[in-house]
């Protein structure tokens, strides 16, 4: 299987004088986490939604950004011939989730893990790679969860969020009221909550979690958890026992504990 089979051939560029917060609100209007930035035509850098929240809300900067301030360059690119297993290893070794696809300098497309599983998910160990342990039929929450969960207070500003959430090396971090968890924040939620709506000034964390939590607990079976993150879209849940907060479970938990869950995350295209 060649990268041009799994590819998305429509990819969406910007100039590498655009602003941050039009390319924000262009990747919310298309549902997409990633632009490719282009000089003078030609693609020069890519900026993903993470970009943004480390290179603008965890750095504090304010003003007008340029794509060209943030974006990371030189690109990290393969051609559509080339097999699928190359685009593996290109991603896991550079740690991205995405790469344009190039052909004689111009871009014909981009394929990201997402194309890859959902088409070829014999693929999965090669961006969760397989821990061994309890069969997967016989796995509940609690033995794939991540225990160590950091929390904010509602009313942590969003910049101090982003500075921990950077420092950490995570996407999200669960919000309390009065020590009790009451909702989420994702990198995801800060850039389209804040940076596509053009917000200014401090905000805080309760404007902008996603709440009510959905959560499960640490005794429920892992095809449950798979069931309410597919349903509901995201990619984590906050672990919960006796109201309290004891873990929380991710795609990435249980991908790396139960590869066979795949196609409830990337579902088979077509």
């Amino acid at each position: 299987m060649k990268v041009e089979d799994v590819m998305t051939p429509k990819v969406i560029t910007e100039d590498e004088d655009v602003s941050v917060t039009v390319i924000s609100r262009d990747m919310d209007l298309s549902k997409i986490s990633s632009v490719v930035i282009t000089s003078e035509g030609k693609p020069a850098g890519i900026v993903t939604d993470r970009d943004i929240i480390v290179k603008i809300f965890a750095a504090r900067r304010t003003g007008k950004i340029k794509a060209k301030e943030i974006m990371s360059s030189p690109l990290i690119t393969i051609g559509p011939g080339a097999p699928v297993e190359k685009a593996c290893e290109l991603m896991a070794e550079n740690d991205i989730r995405r790469l344009p696809v190039l052909e004689n300098g111009e871009l014909v497309g981009i394929v990201s893990v997402r194309n890859i599983l959902t088409q070829a998910p014999e693929y999965v160990h090669k961006f969760y790679p397989a821990e061994e342990g309890i069969s997967a039929e016989l796995l509940e929450v609690g033995d794939v969860m991540t225990r160590e969960v950091i929390t904010e207070d509602e009313d942590t500003p969003v910049s101090k969020i982003s500075e921990d959430m950077e420092v950490a090396g995570i996407g999200s971090v669960v919000i309390t009221s009065e020590d009790k968890p009451v909702g989420i924040v994702t990198d995801r939620d800060i850039m389209l909550k804040i940076c596509a709506s053009g917000r200014t000034g401090e905000v805080k964390a309760k404007e902008i979690m996603s709440s009510p939590l959905i959560s499960i607990a640490p005794g429920a079976p892992l095809e449950r958890a798979c069931e309410l993150l597919a349903e509901n879209n995201i990619r984590r849940l906050p672990v919960l026992e006796n109201d309290e907060l004891v873990g929380i479970v991710s795609v990435r938990n249980i991908l790396t504990r139960a590869p066979e869950h795949v196609r409830k995350f990337y579902p088979e295209e077509g």
